[in-house]
């Protein structure tokens, strides 16, 4: 008993202890700006005079002071609570357990720990809390741990966390308007239930994050990116209206993304780069956008985009359900809806690949309804591509004499259990289409175990070998009716028939050309060639793979008995590019027609009535040759072909194609009429060069295959060759090493040289030809990218803040002076100069603009006001950039424009997109252009129309 009574004692006396303890270092601390009885003015004054434990009080008021907080365990809160009454300037958080709460911040609010010169944090911060804020620049936090940011408001700023390397950090219940939470090197980071609006979350080089609940919509670039990152959750997130919903890139592996819903973007899912693989995508609502998800291999290393798992997806009404390009392989498809997607379900265009990445891809228990369920583009197995989905290159990979082909399996082996559609076995996949007349739906199942009795064979070599019926279907009673037609324009031997399909409910076909009881082909759509005359009876065999259903047609072929008359019509004869004309054969008595278009002695078409599109302008000759066994004959005609050319207002846009050819021309530059770009021959990249004056175009020889980025003055040309800038003279054909380290994105005006090189960091470089000299321009304290040079001036994107964001420098050589053109602490990048003006895209207030600084009146104005404008370039009063402004940031939707300073107008260069790296010189602009697939070199002239002068006239009546 009396243990139990001690016991009582105890508890008593220590719960008394408990709450009346009140040590005398724990202390209000109240700061008025306006009030004399508080304890102090300042902010900075209350926090240098507190003491762990203690909590400052801030009045409402307006501190214009930035706040650095070094003594620990304090809390610095706003009296009110609201944050639109209580005003700081800054806030600088170095060290452990702070609290800030409750204030309108209107600069950086800096969460790091102690840090020496160089920004070296060997004493990070810990159990900080950062919440119920508006914050108007953003929070920047470096190797801080066991931290949280809520219920905070970004306006046009965000989050930047560096690290932690260990512990954990939280952000969570913040809403963020034009801004982005940017993670980099951290493990363990939480991001759960934001509200991002026009922004992003960005995980780069680490692991084991988890962002959970959050709502992003309309960022031009991607809700939620990852970047060598790896075994992240990503869940229950909703994405709307971004240029990618979620995207997994370079070396970002083994990550879970499950249960979000993507809405509206350009790519709901994409996962690309290199060795991108073994995600886990899973139950996601991916619809309304253009690809639903794309997986985007690239062949540096490793397994690209391959061994990912799409599981238990809904995937409807994109453009393309499922996307895999380049060497993508090894990829699992199962427990998938596939539904209404309008241009395919699932769209293989792969490339021909080497061994190491020919594992299948597969696919089964998926429900697929769309008008296309699945379409294998074959065709890049032989060539080099790039795609006009990504905008990535391509480039086959030989195994031994031939090309590696990615295999397809569209089924597992049958085995019992459950499928999608209810069966009692699983094995392929349910193939629907939205008019009912999909395999499917049609196919019959005699013995009802939700297996179609006959294999689905979509090509030759995509076969599913287990289709699934559902079981409500396999009851029902489906009659095939087979019905055909031919494309027959004549009857004389040599006859080739294409046979067209119209059958109803039917998915397999046995045709019999020539009435012998013997099955010719089992092709849906055949071609038969008869090469002697007679009467043939045609009989088509549909079915479903239980029911019958015939049809017969007659042919009566016959033997020329008269040489050929050529004859044709085209629609048009002159207009300009792209010119389509449509050509109609009415020529008599012909088994065959072979037409050349454009008088180069190389057959263009076998077709009756072929569609020729000329895209450059000339003057061509149309030939069309016709036989049959008693002859051949000819008629020729001509077509011109004029340069594309649009008004707008007073200025006339010619436009011409420079190159025509299959390969990807790309990075164009000009000086005076000479063109210079690299092209892309089987992953080798050579310098070609184009004369505007003499219509001619060269190759710049160089011995090793491997030249990029040139540029051009005069007949000098530089560019970047195996890691070094080289020069070369047009006028005496000679080649000079300028640097022989590594170096890249050269730069030419008259003498001088510059580049960005490595310096234990980047720095700029500058070569000087006359004096033969090289002097480095910038220090490794900072990291400098992209330099341009005009005259004495050189100017370059500088990255000097701690928080990774880059702005506008210049140096003058003749003084030795070195300028900061832009202060705003976001993104400035991709200078360019012309005269005393500098232009550069500009990230401020969450888009992307073009800016221009006049080194002469030190004025800075906005020239672009699109929010998706990049890679500006300028010459005299003219600057001309990329736009995306009628799509998403990638090239695929960008077209050029031109700003002139002298008449404060915008002009639209190109319309058809997608169109990217313009360069200007005068009044010709050059760019890329991917119009037609490939990347050739387009140019645009300037001109002004003409004012037409008045006509004299007049008339009289005399007076009396």
């Amino acid at each position: 008993m009396w243990v139990n009574k001690l016991t009582v004692f105890l508890v008593i006396t220590i719960f008394f202890i408990i709450v009346t303890y009140n040590p005398a270092s724990a202390r209000e601390i109240t700061v008025d700006s306006n009030v004399s009885d508080a304890d102090f003015r300042s902010i900075q004054e209350a926090v240098n005079n507190s003491s762990p434990g203690d909590v400052v009080l801030v009045s409402p008021g307006i501190y214009r002071e930035s706040v650095d907080i070094e003594i620990q365990n304090i809390s610095i809160l706003s009296e009110s609570g609201n944050p639109k009454d209580t005003f700081v300037r800054a806030f600088n958080v170095s060290t452990n357990n702070i609290t800030v709460s409750g204030f309108s911040i209107e600069e950086i609010l800096n969460l790091r720990g102690h840090s020496d010169y160089y920004y070296y944090y060997n004493y990070p911060a810990e159990n900080c809390t950062i919440k119920n804020n508006i914050l108007k620049s953003g929070i920047y936090s470096n190797e801080c741990f066991n931290s949280t940011i809520e219920k905070n408001i970004f306006l046009k700023s965000g989050i930047s966390v560096y690290g932690p390397d260990k512990g954990s950090f939280t952000i969570s219940d913040n809403l963020i308007v034009n801004g982005d939470i940017d993670s980099h090197l951290g493990p363990n980071i939480d991001l759960l239930n934001n509200t991002i609006l026009k922004g992003s979350i960005r995980l780069g080089e680490g692991g084991n994050n988890r962002i959970i609940g959050n709502y992003i919509s309309n960022s031009s670039y991607f809700g939620i990116s990852f970047w060598e990152s790896y075994s992240n959750e990503i869940e229950n997130n909703t994405v709307v209206n971004c240029s990618n919903g979620i995207s997994i890139e370079f070396l970002s592996s083994q990550n879970i993304i499950n249960n979000n819903t993507l809405i509206c973007n350009d790519k709901g899912i994409l996962v690309g780069g290199h060795v991108s693989g073994e995600n886990i995508i899973s139950n996601n609502t991916v619809s309304s956008s253009n690809i639903g998800i794309l997986l985007s291999g690239s062949s540096s290393v490793g397994n690209p985009a391959g061994g990912n798992s799409l599981l238990g997806n809904t995937i409807s009404n994109n453009n393309i359900g499922i996307l895999f390009e380049g060497y993508s392989s090894s990829n699992l498809v199962r427990n998938n809806r596939v539904e209404l997607n309008k241009q395919c379900g699932v769209y293989i265009n792969n490339v021909g690949c080497g061994a190491r990445y020919g594992s299948t891809n597969q696919f089964y228990n998926n429900i697929f309804n769309n008008t296309i369920n699945f379409f294998n583009d074959t065709s890049n197995y032989t060539h080099d591509y790039t795609s006009i989905y990504t905008g990535n290159s391509y480039t086959i990979q030989p195994i031994g004499n031939g090309t590696g082909i990615v295999p397809v399996a569209l089924n597992t082996i049958k085995t019992s259990g459950t499928n999608i559609v209810g069966g009692p076995y699983i094995g392929g996949n349910y193939w629907a289409k939205p008019d009912g007349t999909g395999f499917s739906q049609i196919c019959a199942d005699s013995d009802g175990n939700g297996i179609g009795d006959l294999p689905y064979n979509i090509t030759e070599n995509e076969t599913d070998y287990f289709p699934l019926v559902s079981s409500s279907r396999s009851k029902e009673t489906i009659i095939p009716v087979a019905n055909f037609s031919t494309n027959i324009t004549h009857t004389l031997v040599p006859l080739s028939v294409q046979f067209i399909d119209l059958s109803r409910n039917a998915v397999a076909w046995s045709w019999d050309f020539d009435n012998n009881g013997m099955p010719d082909s089992t092709s849906q759509n055949p071609v038969h060639v008869y090469t002697s005359p007679g009467t043939y009876i045609i009989n088509l065999t549909a079915s479903n793979g239980k029911e019958t259903s015939s049809k017969t047609h007659e042919i009566i072929v016959q033997e020329a008995k008269v040489p050929p008359e050529a004859e044709f019509y085209a629609n048009v004869t002159g207009g300009q590019v792209p010119l389509s004309v449509q050509f109609t054969d009415l020529s008599k008595n012909t088994t065959a027609v072979v037409w050349d278009f454009n008088s180069d002695g190389i057959p263009d078409s076998t077709e009756r009535n072929p569609v020729y599109v000329y895209t450059y302008p000339g003057n061509y000759t149309i030939n069309l040759t016709v036989n049959n066994i008693k002859g051949m004959d000819s008629k020729s005609s001509t077509v011109t072909v004029s340069p594309s050319q649009r008004l707008e207002g007073k200025l006339i846009l010619t436009e011409y194609q420079i190159t025509t050819s299959e390969l990807d021309e790309t990075q164009p530059a000009i000086y005076e009429d000479r063109i210079v770009w690299q092209s892309n021959c089987n992953g080798s990249y050579t310098l070609h060069l184009y004369n505007i004056s003499t219509f001619s175009e060269t190759p710049i020889v160089s011995r090793n295959n491997s030249e990029f980025y040139p540029a051009i003055y005069n007949d000098r040309i530089v560019w970047l060759e195996s890691g070094n800038i080289y020069l070369y003279n047009l006028s005496t054909s000679t080649k000079t090493l300028i640097s022989n380290q590594l170096g890249i994105y050269p730069a030419i005006y008259g003498d001088k040289i510059a580049w960005q090189g490595e310096c234990n960091g980047d720095c700029i470089y500058m070569y000087d030809v006359s004096s033969s000299k090289q002097a480095r321009i910038t220090n490794n304290k900072s990291s400098s990218y992209l330099p341009a040079v005009y005259g004495n001036r050189i100017v370059w994107e500088s990255r000097r803040i701690a928080n990774g964001s880059s702005n506008i420098f210049t140096y003058d050589l003749s003084t030795e002076k070195e300028t900061q053109i832009s202060t705003d602490e976001s993104y400035q990048q991709s200078p360019a100069i012309y005269g005393n003006r500098i232009v550069w895209g500009d990230y401020r207030n969450g888009n992307k603009d073009i800016y221009m600084y006049n080194l002469s009146t030190s004025e800075k104005i906005q020239i672009s006001t699109s929010g998706l404008a990049f890679d500006p370039s300028i010459y005299g009063n003219r600057i001309v950039w990329r736009d995306s402004r009628n799509g998403k940031e990638y090239i695929e939707n960008s077209n050029i424009y031109m700003y002139d300073l002298s008449t404060k107008k915008e002009t639209q260069i190109t319309t058809s997109g997608p169109a990217s790296s313009p360069a200007i010189y005068g009044n010709k602009i050059v760019w890329e252009d991917r119009r037609n697939g490939d990347a050739d070199i387009y140019m645009c002239i300037i001109s002004e129309q003409r004012e037409e002068s008045p006509d004299a006239d007049f008339s009289a009546s005399s007076i009396s």
